[in-house]
Order: C-alpha cells, then sequence, then structure tokens
C-alpha cells in the first residue's frame, strides 16, 4: 500500500483498504453509453458512478468517468475523489433550467466556498448528460482526478486494488448563478462517506470509448427507476 504524504494524504488515508468489507457500491452496466461503472445511490435519491480503465497504469495516474444522476429537488450534488471534503478533486453539479447541466472543478480548504481547481480536467460527456422531467444526469472524464497534489499539501493517488472511501455531498437550495461554473453557494445540508470497489467499474479500450460518448447526445430518458438500486 502506498504511503499518503501531507494533509491530502491523511485525509485520503481512511479511503484506501483492503477489501475485507462489503463495498457500498455494487457493479452497474449502463446502457446509454456502455460503460461499467461501481454504482453507489444515497437516501437522498442521488447516483453516484465511477469507471476506470483496463488495464490500470501502474503509476495509479489514470482518466476516469464520473456519473452523477440527482431528482430535481436538489440544488447542488458534489463528489469527492478523495473521501473528505477538503484537500482532493471535487466535481459540483446542478441543473441550470431544463434542458443543461454545469460542472464545476473545485477543491476545498474550509467552510467556505471551495474555488476553482483548474488542475482536474473534465470534459463533459454528450452521451450520459441530459435533463428530463424528474433528474439530471451528469457524465465526465476527468484527468486529475485519481492522482493529485503537491509538495505543499502532499500528493495522493487512488489504488484500485485497495477499497476506496470516496465522498459526497448535496444541498436542496440551488446555487447563486446556475448558469456560471464559477457560480457561488451555500453549504450542505448533508454529506456521506461510501466505499467503492472501483474494481468492479474497469473498461477496456477506456480511451475510445470516452472519445465516442464525447459526440452527439441522444434524446434524455426515464433514469428515475434505474437510480433505485
Amino acid at each position: 500500500m502506498q504511503l499518503l504524504r501531507g494533509a491530502a494524504g491523511v485525509a485520503a488515508f481512511l479511503g484506501m483498504a483492503k477489501r475485507q468489507f462489503d463495498p457500498d457500491s455494487k457493479p452497474y452496466v449502463d446502457t446509454e453509453t456502455g460503460l461499467t461503472f461501481a454504482s453507489y445511490t444515497s437516501e437522498r435519491g442521488i447516483t453516484f458512478r465511477v469507471a476506470i480503465p483496463d488495464p490500470v497504469p501502474a503509476d495509479n495516474d489514470f482518466e476516469t468517468v464520473l456519473q452523477l444522476i440527482a431528482p430535481h429537488d436538489v440544488g447542488w450534488a458534489g463528489f469527492a475523489w478523495g473521501g473528505t471534503m477538503t484537500y482532493n478533486p471535487l466535481a459540483i453539479a446542478w441543473a441550470n433550467g431544463t434542458t443543461n447541466v454545469v460542472l464545476s472543478s473545485r477543491i476545498a480548504y474550509g467552510y467556505y466556498t471551495p474555488p476553482e481547481y483548474p488542475q482536474a480536467q473534465y470534459t463533459i460527456l454528450k452521451t450520459g448528460t441530459h435533463v428530463n422531467a424528474t433528474h439530471w444526469q451528469l457524465t465526465t472524464s476527468c484527468k486529475g482526478c485519481s492522482a493529485w497534489g503537491d509538495d505543499e499539501i502532499g500528493k495522493t493517488n487512488i489504488d484500485p486494488q485497495y477499497q476506496t472511501t470516496m465522498a459526497f455531498a448535496y444541498s436542496n437550495n440551488p446555487v447563486d448563478t446556475p448558469a456560471s461554473p464559477e457560480s457561488s453557494f451555500g453549504i450542505h445540508d448533508s454529506l456521506g462517506h461510501p466505499i467503492f470497489d472501483l474494481m468492479t467499474g474497469k473498461n477496456a479500450d477506456f480511451g475510445a470509448k470516452i472519445t465516442k460518448l464525447s459526440g452527439a447526445s441522444p434524446a434524455p430518458r426515464d433514469v428515475a427507476e434505474e437510480c433505485e438500486e
């Protein structure tokens, strides 16, 4: 097991444990994108899914895919790759009206609106991102979400060979400026720390699949039923 250093490393330590407990995530094959995910649905009915490449690079620095599905009455939802709300890449998303989903890359250093974090580079995948009558859904790839940090905050990476504690948060209140990824927003109403088994979300030909999913978007579909895992 890799040693974790600095504030980010200490925070992420609880995010890595050998496969000795039943994970909270379940394998999920998404018929829309064709990707296999490790999937978790919270008590609030928000679904968080992670897909990774197969094989995984030896340095554990790899591109990931995050899929997030939330009911319309969720103002915003966030996913923390390091298992805590601070010192690791955050993906914050919300619906903008009835047709668009907005994604913002952030990092938190305390109990205030987290600033933008350009080191985690997200690309929204058109296939798998849409809004319907009941839910909004985001599917995005990320470079910089499996390995992050520097000499100041410490360097950390995710090792899929170990169970990984992720973190999520959400608010029932909308963000201040829904059309802008730079919007400010209030503190979360609740958070959680589900354990993911990322090995169940491995995908062969990962890069080719992501390139294909960046193309034209299909018509929105009903995602309410499939989120009830």
